[in-house]
């Protein structure tokens, strides 16, 4: 069971990280209409909050069934989560106040989600450096 649900955290973690490469050509692909460039960016941004709490509950699942003390690597964990979640009300913020401009938000709109992408996969070599033993977090 507790493999079980480390494996739910992980694939989550995955489709996280799909979706932010998803999201980086959404405003591409709808940048030709700034209306369809605001609703399908908005859409976004609720499949990311989604995602990112269910990441986080996933998570704490595996870390109580566990049943393990609170570490470095949990903090760290906890830190990408909070940062991820400003980067993202940031960027939510900069396009509102772009798009009041009148202006498309596509190259600001990369910067932001380029830097969750690096974010997340930072995390996730960090992750998989701890398991294979090059560093020690816990």
């Amino acid at each position: 069971m507790i493999e079980e649900t480390l494996l739910y955290h992980s694939i989550t973690v995955k489709i996280f990280l799909a979706l932010l490469f998803i999201n980086l050509f959404v405003p591409i692909f709808t940048r030709a209409e700034r209306s369809r460039e605001i609703k399908w960016t908005r859409m976004t941004f609720f499949v990311y909050s989604a995602f990112l709490v269910m990441m986080a509950f996933s998570g704490m699942i595996s870390y109580m069934l566990l049943e393990m003390p609170w570490n470095l690597l949990m903090t760290i964990m906890v830190i990408v989560f909070v940062l991820l979640a400003a980067i993202e009300i940031a960027r939510s913020r900069a396009l509102h106040d772009v798009w009041m401009m009148s202006e498309s938000g596509v190259s600001l709109s990369w910067k932001y989600v380029l830097v969750e992408i690096v974010v997340v996969a930072a995390m996730v070599v960090m992750m998989i450096m701890e398991k294979k033993g090059a560093i020690s977090l816990s």
